[in-house]
C-alpha cells in the first residue's frame, strides 16, 4: 500500500509538471521505484491480462496525436486521485506520457 501511495504521489507530481509545461530537475530519490522502459519492453507486456497501459498525455496532446496505443486506457492526468484506485496492486501499470 505504501508503494501504491508513493507511485500515486510520484505520478501526480510528474503529470502536474507536464501539464504546466515544464519539468523541474529531479533527484534520484524522487524517482526511486519508477523506471522507464523501451518500446520493445512494452511490446513484451502487450496482451498480458495483468498489464494496463495508461495514456496520461494532456488532452491537447492526446487529441493532436496521430499515434495512439489501441489497447491503452485514456486517463485524465489532472485527476489521478480519482482513477488510480481502479487499478490493483497486482497489475502492472505502464504510463504513456510522451
Amino acid at each position: 500500500m505504501v508503494l501504491r501511495k508513493y507511485l500515486a504521489q510520484a505520478t501526480s507530481f510528474m503529470l502536474l509538471s507536464l501539464i504546466f509545461g515544464h519539468m523541474p530537475l529531479l533527484h534520484a530519490s524522487d524517482t526511486k521505484g519508477v523506471s522507464k522502459i523501451s518500446v520493445d519492453q512494452v511490446k513484451q507486456f502487450l496482451g498480458q491480462p495483468d498489464t494496463i497501459i495508461i495514456d496520461v498525455r494532456t488532452p491537447r496532446n492526446w487529441w493532436r496525436s496521430g499515434k495512439k496505443i489501441l489497447t491503452a486506457i485514456r486517463e485524465d492526468p489532472s485527476k489521478v486521485d480519482q482513477w488510480l484506485q481502479k487499478y490493483t496492486k497486482d497489475q502492472t501499470l505502464i504510463f504513456y506520457c510522451s
